[in-house]
């Protein structure tokens, strides 16, 4: 956090290339670099790079940037891998009420409270793409944290990179931690 917010502050450009598809107007997608296509998405959508970084230090804190990423105490219990786990939920073996109801964080932002789940995977199905598609994802991210309108006021305003990280830590993802080591 501390070195983009020295780089920000230096007028240092921190907009990747091609942060935008020229024929359609939306986030470039680059499939060789996921951490591209998740800062031009969000990029993109909040306009400021404060809070996108904020934002992304989050979700490497929850996923290290893998929207296939199953918390790790779910591997052990269930016995699968990430892609297993994936492929089981999108197959309808592993049930969407399992899935639901099971507490595991899944995904960029480890959605594990139930409610949360449930409209990941509506989202999702509604789409008609795994349940570990990163573009997928990334618009269900969007589309929810709007709906947390003082994350979002921030993530769009903020002034440095701790400022919208800790916002996020504590009004979007809102750990039990939530101490200034975990800030």
């Amino acid at each position: 956090a501390s070195k983009v917010t020295a780089a920000l502050n230096t007028g240092a450009d921190t907009t990747p290339p091609e942060t935008e598809n020229s024929q359609n107007n939306t986030p470039a997608v680059d499939v060789t670099d996921p951490e591209k296509t998740i800062w031009n998405t969000l990029q993109t959508a909040i306009g400021n790079a404060y809070g996108t970084a904020g934002l992304m230090g989050n979700l490497y804190a929850e996923s290290a940037l893998k929207p296939n990423n199953l918390q790790n105490t779910g591997n052990n219990a269930l016995g699968m891998t990430d892609d297993q786990f994936v492929a089981a939920v999108d197959s309808g073996a592993y049930s969407a009420e399992k899935f639901i109801r099971d507490g595991y964080g899944m995904g960029l932002a480890q959605w594990a409270y139930y409610t949360r789940k449930q409209a990941l995977l509506n989202f999702v199905k509604a789409a008609g793409k795994s349940i570990g598609d990163l573009e997928t994802q990334l618009a269900f991210l969007l589309q929810e944290i709007k709906g947390y309108t003082s994350v979002w006021n921030t993530l769009t305003t903020a002034a440095s990179v701790r400022e919208a990280s800790d916002v996020v830590l504590k009004k979007y993802e809102c750990p039990a931690d939530q101490s200034e080591a975990v800030q």
